[in-house]
């Protein structure tokens, strides 16, 4: 094979490009941190690289939506402890009744302050959780319960028709959702066969005003403090029993984010091992190579053979 000085010039660039090329190389990864900067610099680790990042991502999206149920979780456990407290007032109100004897002002007063307990246990199923109604189910943009103050001076509750006990789902890891919500229609327990306490509710404020106003005040009082006063205390427990499940599902929703952020710190442990850069290593290469490309270039100096042109100077 003939060598020619234009050859051996020619391989001379090469090499002497290689040696650029890889002194950039250790130049940016010691830059930027990273190993793998493009794919072209390892195909199969910028792959691996790119679909770790992609699950970090999604598991991080997995507990924005956990905190974000559990907020609205945690004000709707707060709802309902006002709803249990709401209802406990209300059952205290009828004991007095049943247990003592009272004047017709003084019924009045028993009943106004039922009344305003029955419009706070209503105001409180409308609560909403940024911007979206929590007790309706799946429609969250309207009140799921209508507040009505009639004329004869009672004052009663009715469920929005379009207010319904349709369950709320989020997503809180891969192949893993939870149901988030409690409706309105799960607390009266107004479905087929249910104990209807919505009815009950509006009982007790329908009675107190006939016992107000003196109208059966007997046969009103055996009726509130028998049959009406047992859906009340059953209201209370079915309350407390959505609360218990609530909690429930705020424990799981908790756990399954501490295995999340567990599974986070591993990807991210196997991420540094193929992404970040060992500075002192990748600086001892680059400074070798800088060795390596001036080596070259003293060496490259010596191809060059002198030309007639040089004479004639």
């Amino acid at each position: 094979m003939r060598i020619t000085n234009s050859s051996m010039l020619a391989s001379h660039m090469y090499d002497v490009q290689e040696s650029l090329q890889r002194m950039d190389k250790l130049s940016k990864q010691l830059d930027t941190g990273k190993q793998v900067n493009r794919v072209s610099d390892d195909p199969h680790k910028a792959i691996k690289i790119m679909n770790l990042n992609n699950e970090i991502k999604y598991t991080e999206k997995y507990n924005y939506n956990i905190d974000e149920i559990v907020g609205w979780m945690n004000n709707t456990d707060s709802s309902l402890e006002e709803v249990g407290r709401a209802l406990n007032d209300i059952k205290e109100s009828i004991l007095k009744v049943g247990n003592g004897a009272y004047t017709e002002e003084e019924f009045k007063a028993i009943n106004a302050d039922v009344n305003v307990k029955i419009r706070e246990l209503g105001e409180t199923l409308n609560s909403s959780y940024a911007g979206r109604h929590m007790f309706g189910g799946s429609n969250v943009d309207e009140a799921p319960v209508n507040i009505i103050e009639n004329a004869d001076g009672t004052v009663t509750l009715e469920l929005n028709s379009k207010a319904n006990s349709d369950d709320l789902k989020a997503d809180i890891s891969d192949g893993i959702n939870i149901d988030y919500n409690v409706s309105a229609k799960e607390i009266f327990d107004t479905g087929r066969g249910g104990k209807d306490y919505l009815s009950a509710i509006n009982d007790v404020s329908k009675l107190l005003n006939d016992i107000a106003n003196g109208k059966d005040v007997e046969v009103n009082k055996e009726k509130l403090t028998s049959d009406v006063k047992v859906k009340i205390d059953s209201f209370f427990n079915n309350t407390l029993d959505n609360r218990t499940k609530l909690g429930v599902r705020v424990s799981t929703a908790e756990n399954i984010k501490d295995l999340n952020n567990e599974h986070i710190l591993n990807m991210k442990g196997v991420l540094s091992l193929d992404q970040d850069v060992n500075h002192v290593e990748k600086f001892t290469e680059l400074k070798s190579a800088e060795l390596v490309y001036n080596a070259s270039i003293q060496a490259g100096l010596k191809l060059i053979q002198p030309s007639i042109l040089d004479y004639l100077r």
